[in-house]
This record gives C-alpha cells, structure tokens and sequence, in this order.
C-alpha cells in the first residue's frame, strides 16, 4: 500500500482491508472442503483388521485364516471354531500438509474397531460370520490456509478446525466346502457399509465476518458378496484368491457412490508350524464418488494394486508366534512407487486363548511430492474350542 495512502487509514482499516482481500481469494482456493484435507479421498487405503493381518502387511489375507474372516471365504473350514475380537489404534502424520500451510496441528491416537466375528462348523460346512473394516481414515487437523513460502492463500487466512471419517465396513455371512480333490470353495453374501463424514470450521475472530463452516455427511449401505477358493499341495503350498462386489449407493443428502471391488490373490509355503513363507496381493477397482459437497466436484479414483510378502514362525508347541511383512503400491497410471507399508506382530496364547498385537507403518509419497505416513497399532483376541 503506499504511504500516503497508508497514512489516511488506521491500521485497524488496514488490517480490514488485507483481510477482506484475502477472504475473496479464499472463495476461489477453497473451493472444494475435503480437498484441502482429504488427499486420500476417493482413493482409499486397505489397511490391516487383525494383529496377523498387520504383521503380515496384508500377504496372508488369501490364505492365512488368523488373518481375517472376511477376506477368503473359501477359509472357512481352517482352524477350530473360534470367536475373535481385533481393535486398532490409528496414529496419522500429515507432513504434505504441513508444507503448506502454518500454525499446522493434527489430533492422534483414533481407536477403532479392526474386526469382530466367529466361525464354526455345521454338517461338513465351515461357517464365518463377520463385521469387518478394512478401510478407516479419521484425521483432526487445524491450520491457517496460507503458503509459508509464498503468502498465497490457499484456504481461508484464520485457523480451521477439520475433522473427517471415511470407511468401508463389511458384515457378512459365509459358507466354505470342502470338495473331494481338496479344493476349498467358499461364498459370502454382505452388507457394504460406506462412511464418508468431514467438518470444518472456521475459527474467526471475534468482530469479522463469519465464514462458511462446511459439513458433509454421508452414509448408505450396498449390498454383495464375495466367493473364494483355496487350496493345498502335498500339507505344504496354499494358494488362495476371493473375489467380492457390491452395488452402488445414492445418498439421502444428495450424490453417490461405489462400494469397491476387490480381488486378493496369495501363496502360503508352509506347514501348520515352524515357518511359512507369504506373497500376495490385492487389487482395488475404479471408483467414482460424488458427495454432493457445497461447491464440491464428483471425485475419480483409478484402480490400484498392491504387492506384499511376509514371513511367520508358529512355535510348535502353540505358545508363541512371530510375523513380519512389507508391502508395496504403485501410484495408478505410472511406476512411481506412492505407497508402501511394513509391519510386524507377536502372538502368545495357551489351548483355548491366544493374543496378539501388531505395528504396521504406512508410508505415502503424494502427487505433490511431500510425504505422509501413518502408524497403526492391532490388538487381537481370540477363543477357541
């Protein structure tokens, strides 16, 4: 501003006047709520149900049963019956936002639910019933939309308190047969649950003008299944795969959605005990999703795949068990590598109880360049009988 123009207004005015300026570039940057915190969204992250599933960075869920009971239906039959309980502690670390914006602070420490179900046997079938989430994001951040580098605005120039929810939830019923070769096949019918939830709001000082607080909620059920098949060589090679799909959603508030298809593929060498060696992967499909957001835009997600191996040793005696694993996932269209994660798990237990507890680490290079990651941590208990 020049000075002689900067003299005949009071700083107050001035301020006002920086102020006014930076909300009506805000209009423009923020245009889209979940975008300036949200860059998962639509393309969702898989993560770990179980303290197997998290130490084994996903390769056992085609073919290891302690793994999870949604993955493989065709699983059914393995092992004795059983009721198992998984909770998981969520720790994200947002670095990509923090390079671009200040007075940056994020929550940590979110609990949910990683899996909850039982299986038994019933004239010659294996049976599993199931409430499982594979994907859960939950994130609580503040920041003040403003490039440190540059000044440019990029969200609105006072503090925004964001929180946001997104997860894919599965409660299923599933059946698995044993056929005279050995061959295992299982299906599962389920009911897709599907959570998308962001609140924003601006934390404007007393004696501006309001801003727009964005809240969007989103939830529906599809329903679908899923069908599997193992199988095992000579007590020593297991070779899995499930496929599952659902219908999409329209939302009572406005948009729609897709529930994800998913294929896993996997190869366990080993015996029952001592060691046994895991590749797998898994494959996400294509998803479209439009939440009807104020001044928001249908979001695109092109599908994915994910590689991982891992490696168990299951004490003979049944008292201990260790698990290790990592896992990688190409960015979609090109060969730049934008995710990868590891992981690792103890178990202990006696005939009847076992626990488990896992640490898996995500880490993500994001389109922008900065990196974000996210730790997890998996408690599971089972009984059986």
């Amino acid at each position: 501003m020049p000075e002689g123009v900067a003299r005949a207004f009071p700083r107050s005015a001035r301020f006002t006047v920086v102020f006014a300026f930076a909300m009506a570039c805000a209009s423009f940057a923020y245009a889209d709520g979940p975008e300036a915190t949200r860059s998962a969204f639509a393309d969702r992250r898989w993560d770990a149900v179980t303290a197997t599933d998290a130490g084994l960075a996903g390769s056992g869920l085609a073919t290891d049963p302690a793994s999870s009971l949604y993955g493989n239906p065709a699983l059914g039959l393995d092992g004795p019956a059983m009721f198992r309980v998984s909770g998981l502690l969520s720790l994200p670390h947002r670095d990509d936002l923090q390079a671009s914006t200040t007075d940056f602070e994020d929550g940590t420490g979110f609990p949910a639910l990683g899996e909850l179900g039982a299986r038994w046997r019933m004239k010659g079938l294996g049976l599993t019933a199931y409430y499982s989430q594979p994907h859960y994001e939950h994130e609580e951040t503040r920041f003040v939309g403003i490039d440190p580098g540059t000044g440019a605005v990029t969200g609105d120039p006072f503090p925004r308190r964001n929180e946001f929810t997104s997860a894919t939830r599965y409660a299923g019923l599933g059946a698995a047969v044993r056929l005279k070769n050995g061959l295992a096949l299982g299906l599962a019918g389920e009911a897709v649950m599907l959570k998308e939830r962001y609140l924003s709001t601006p934390q404007v000082p007393a004696g501006f003008p309001a801003a727009d607080t964005f809240d969007v909620d989103r939830s529906a059920t599809s329903f679908g299944g899923s069908i599997g098949a193992a199988y095992t060589a000579n007590g020593l090679v297991t070779i899995g795969a499930s496929y599952r799909a659902a219908g999409s959603v329209s939302y009572d508030d406005g948009g729609s959605d897709e529930a994800p298809k998913l294929t896993l593929i996997g190869v366990r060498v080993g015996r029952t005990a001592g060691s046994s060696g895991y590749v797998g992967a898994r494959f996400l499909a294509a998803r479209d999703a439009n939440l009807a957001e104020p001044l928001g835009m249908p979001h695109s997600a092109d599908a994915r795949s994910e590689y991982a191996a891992g490696y168990a040793y299951l004490d003979p005696a049944g008292s201990w068990s260790f698990r290790l694993g990592g896992g990688a996932s190409p960015r979609p269209n090109d060969g730049a590598l934008k995710l990868s994660r590891f992981g690792v798990a103890l178990g202990v237990g006696a005939e009847g109880a076992r626990v488990g507890l896992a640490y898996e680490h995500t880490s993500e290079n994001r389109p922008s360049g900065r990196a974000s990651s996210r730790d997890l941590v998996a408690l599971t208990v089972e009984v059986s009988k």
